[in-house]
């Protein structure tokens, strides 16, 4: 399943490249024969591994700073695939709760096999900002808590009322689906927004 998810994600770095226009996520959805859901997931990804993928009010563009470096990791995708970023299958949730509950949906990930490898936050002001996390297990929940209740910082997520994204990878396809519903059972999981599930 994640060689196809990475081929997936190459076609569409492909059809960027290659479009003289911007690209809808509908387009993209329809070309790959997946959901915008997938799509928006992709391009989560994506942009994670350094593609510099812009929404606009039209469609998605590969600005043309980027151009040169996703094609020539694509190229050398034999090597060093630009869109293999993890060995498992994962997903960037949206997510909301209070501080206080974090420690709770930490713990929802990891128990069902998550990865839970950033947190991001998109600010009005600066835009997206993303932050490693790298918790996989009590022990890395524990020490991140630990942080946070000592003082030391504050979650990311404060600067925009409880709001983030985590990029999380987990042993299957269906575990990340087990972790959405579950995440969406304790009412943790948001709802994209339209310009966020489309550009």
């Amino acid at each position: 399943m994640a060689a196809k998810s990475e081929a997936r994600r190459a076609s569409l770095l492909d059809a960027l490249r290659s479009a003289d226009a911007p690209v809808s996520g509908g387009q993209l959805a329809n070309a790959l024969n997946v959901s915008r859901q997938i799509i928006v997931q992709d391009i989560a990804l994506l942009r994670e591994a350094g593609a510099n993928i812009v929404a606009t009010t039209k469609g998605y563009v590969l600005a043309d700073a980027a151009q040169t470096s996703t094609q020539t990791m694509t190229q050398n995708a034999a090597e060093q695939p630009a869109v293999h970023l993890l060995d498992e299958p994962a997903r960037t949730f949206k997510l909301h709760h209070e501080v206080e509950q974090t420690r709770e949906e930490l713990q929802t990930i990891v128990a069902l096999g998550g990865h839970v490898h950033n947190v991001s936050i998109s600010h009005r002001a600066y835009g997206r900002i993303t932050a490693p996390l790298e918790v996989a297990n009590q022990a890395d929940i524990e020490r991140f808590i630990n942080d946070i209740e000592s003082g030391k910082s504050s979650p990311l997520s404060t600067a925009t009322s409880g709001y983030h994204y985590h990029l999380v990878s987990a042993p299957s396809d269906e575990a990340l689906e087990a972790i959405g519903r579950a995440l969406a059972d304790k009412g943790f999981l948001a709802p994209l927004l339209p310009h966020e599930q489309e550009a």
